[in-house]
């Protein structure tokens, strides 16, 4: 089955778009392909961020004067 192909637009400054097309003459790629890698490089690294949520940075961090309760057995019941 032939994957259909949605179209994105967006407005870039002169300046990025510059930046944009001289990267995509310097790999030989036409800016419409480049943009295309650039947009999936994208997806890649934020689909693989969820671990770096701030929320698991807490994980750990708390010292208590009990010591570790993750690996204590005496606190269970």
């Amino acid at each position: 089955m032939v994957e259909k192909m949605r179209y994105v637009q967006t407005d870039v400054s002169s300046d990025t778009y510059s930046r944009l097309v001289g990267i995509a003459r310097s790999r030989g790629t036409s800016l419409k392909e480049q943009m295309r890698r650039a947009l999936e490089e994208f997806i890649v690294r934020y689909e693989g961020e969820p671990e770096k949520d701030s929320i698991f940075s807490l994980i750990g961090s708390h010292k208590s004067p009990e010591g570790d309760w993750s690996t204590r057995k005496d606190w269970r019941p």
